[in-house]
């Protein structure tokens, strides 16, 4: 029983707030409260930059390719050289397309846009499931497919006639070109603001490429290989390719996103520190309110050991209930706080995320088990190295001193 003891009097001492009641269960719960918060609050962070991170693979990269291989001049023989890259077995696919950038307008207001030219017989994966979802297909000359801001911008609708102004280039005159707006699509990434699809011959046509196609879209299965597979494809092509990764095109976004669930988790990391410094000052008032209790304790023959383990045991229990309550926050914010996000947003009627500034226009969640433990694991820590002052402080109460007046 006398080492069941130090457990035994922790939980009563944990139960209870001695004579200070008030002014003890208001810290106690400072404490709970801040460590909970503290834990709540990193797991739904993390949840959500380890979410942008996903999306950036999964969706951005599924939309943008990992790898444009683009001639300097146009590419008559494009099918030969296209089964060439598609042969590399990193080469997950390969696309052929044309590509021009222009000015769209419509009713005195004109927007950037990106027309991509794809054929219907080789569409990449990502643009393919994207269209299939809102029913769409690669349309057909003289029809263009346009994302939805890009049309709600311009106050666009399915039927109408849109025209396209393109600048003047090396081999190729300034010119007006329409299009008959036959579907709109969301990518619901940062290419919806600029991008518009149309066949791809007749995009060829308007960058002077009848016949011939400005490179291939490769997507690859390692894409943070991307670049070391671009340059072995340039060692099989012919003179004149070139390459451009999604690294050069998106890498600085992946960066900052790495960057930004660093500091936002060391920064609410914090959080928890201060929460165990409250467990500092909960068991030091402990202390000193129940010295005389101490003192008893140790003439009824409990060890200097016993009431540094009592006093570990309190402060751990204060842990564990605050990781917890922490975890239980935490969970049930990554459940919510995407309707909760859609919901304000419904009743604002406006959007906290647009993918004019940021990547994407939702909140994604991505809990992950691991950092739900690690999390734990060092609260735990924490609060157990905050109650190993006041426990030592505890241990070193002399009996005579304090029981000398009764």
């Amino acid at each position: 029983m006398i080492r069941s003891l130090p457990v035994f009097i922790g939980l009563r001492y944990f139960a209870s707030g001695g004579r200070n009641s008030v002014l003890a269960s208001f810290i106690s719960m400072l404490a709970l409260s801040g460590l909970a918060l503290g834990v709540g609050l990193l797991i739904i962070v993390l949840s959500v930059m380890n979410g942008f991170e996903r999306e950036m693979r999964q969706r951005i990269l599924s939309v943008v390719p990992h790898i444009q291989i683009i001639n300097s001049k146009a590419v008559g023989d494009w099918r030969a050289h296209r089964d060439l890259i598609a042969r590399s077995e990193q080469v997950a696919e390969v696309t052929p397309f044309n590509q021009v950038d222009g000015l769209l307008f419509s009713q005195n207001q004109t927007r950037p846009i990106q027309i991509l030219g794809l054929s219907p017989e080789a569409v990449p994966a990502g643009l393919n499931t994207v269209l299939s979802e809102s029913g769409l297909k690669i349309p057909a000359a003289g029809d263009m497919l346009l994302a939805e801001p890009l049309a709600e911008a311009l106050n666009l609708s399915v039927g109408k006639t849109i025209n396209v102004v393109l600048p003047s280039d090396s081999g190729r005159q300034a010119g007006v070109f329409s299009f008959k707006l036959v579907g709109v699509f969301s990518t619901h990434t940062e290419v919806d603001q600029i991008l518009g699809i149309a066949a791809l011959g007749q995009v060829g046509q308007m960058s002077a490429n009848n016949g011939r196609v400005d490179g291939f879209r490769v997507q690859v299965e390692d894409e943070f290989n991307a670049r070391l597979i671009a340059r072995q494809l340039l060692g099989k092509l012919p003179f004149g390719y070139g390459f451009r990764d999604w690294l050069q095109t998106h890498g600085n976004l992946y960066q900052a996103i790495q960057l930004s669930r660093n500091l936002v988790a060391l920064l609410i990391f914090l959080i928890v520190g201060i929460a165990a410094f409250n467990v500092v000052s909960m068991l030091m008032m402990s202390v000193m309110d129940k010295r005389k209790d101490i003192a008893v304790l140790q003439t009824l023959g409990l060890s200097q050991n016993q009431v540094l383990q009592l006093f570990l045991v309190q402060g751990a229990l204060i842990g564990i209930l605050g990781i917890a309550l922490g975890i239980l926050l935490g969970l049930t914010g990554c459940y919510w706080v995407a309707d909760l996000i859609a919901a304000i947003e419904s009743l604002l009627g406006s959007d906290f995320l647009n993918t004019a500034v940021y990547p994407i226009d939702y909140v994604p969640m991505d809990l992950r088990w691991s950092d739900v433990v690690t999390i734990s694991v060092a609260a735990l820590c924490l609060t157990l190295l905050a109650t190993i002052y006041p426990a030592i402080r505890a241990s070193r109460t002399v009996p005579a001193d304090e029981l000398r007046y009764e």
